[in-house]
């Protein structure tokens, strides 16, 4: 399963990387590519923002294609390019994890289980530069949101706890997002189409395995015309 981490041009450059941009299909502007989160493709995309003018204090806001599930990673130091890869790896699952306990949708227990299933899946991260300009509005909006958060609060650096709270809160808002597919603009909750995605691929992987397994057991099954020729 790839883990795929779109940076926008201003990240690749903060991280100092050479990222090659994402294939596009011929006729269409390159590294503008729509992002679509499948059973074969996890897909975040991802940009940086200084939290005030003249200031070193930044926010890497990262952004769930489908959903549209949100949330921050705080830089007051210099991150490369794998410790960046290493946090996010963990995040997005901390904070869905957070967001559903807040949100209440399912029971805790549930969520343990959850975040379990997701362990055995094998999250491969592929980083590339690109720029989904129909989950760009989402990502302004949610600088906006940090932005005039610190400007109210008089923080320079977005503390730890405060950019859980918003990305909670943002995460449990009503969005409207354009259908891919049909064109058409759909009401969604990111957090309750990030749940989907995420069961949705528990229950593929479940179904891979128990495959596997009937593929081994079969092979132990005598056939009854192999019994008689014996």
């Amino acid at each position: 399963m790839k883990f795929q981490l779109c940076a926008s041009n201003a990240l690749n450059k903060y991280l100092k990387a050479d990222l090659p941009r994402l294939p596009h299909e011929p006729g269409k502007q390159a590294g503008v590519n729509t992002l679509i989160s499948d059973n074969n493709s996890f897909n975040w995309q991802l940009q940086i923002i200084d939290n005030s003018y003249k200031f070193r204090e930044k926010t890497i806001i990262v952004c769930e294609a489908n959903s549209r599930f949100t949330f921050f990673i705080p830089v007051s130091l210099k991150l490369s390019q794998e410790e960046l890869t290493q946090r996010l790896e963990y995040e997005w699952q901390l904070m869905m994890a957070e967001t559903l306990e807040v949100y209440q949708l399912i029971p805790r227990s549930d969520i343990a289980v959850l975040l379990s299933d997701l362990s055995k899946i094998e999250f491969t991260p592929h980083w590339v530069k690109n720029t989904d300009l129909s989950i760009s509005g989402h990502i302004s909006d949610a600088a906006l949101w940090v932005t005039q958060t610190l400007q109210e609060e008089g923080l320079y650096d977005l503390p730890k706890d405060l950019a859980i709270e918003l990305a909670i809160y943002l995460n449990t808002q009503p969005k409207r997002i354009t259908n891919k597919a049909t064109g058409r603009k759909d009401k969604l909750i990111p957090i309750e189409r990030l749940l989907s995605y995420c069961q949705s691929l528990v229950t593929d992987q479940q179904h891979d395995d128990g495959s596997s397994n009937e593929i081994i057991d079969n092979s132990n099954i005598i056939n009854f015309s192999d019994y008689k020729k014996g």
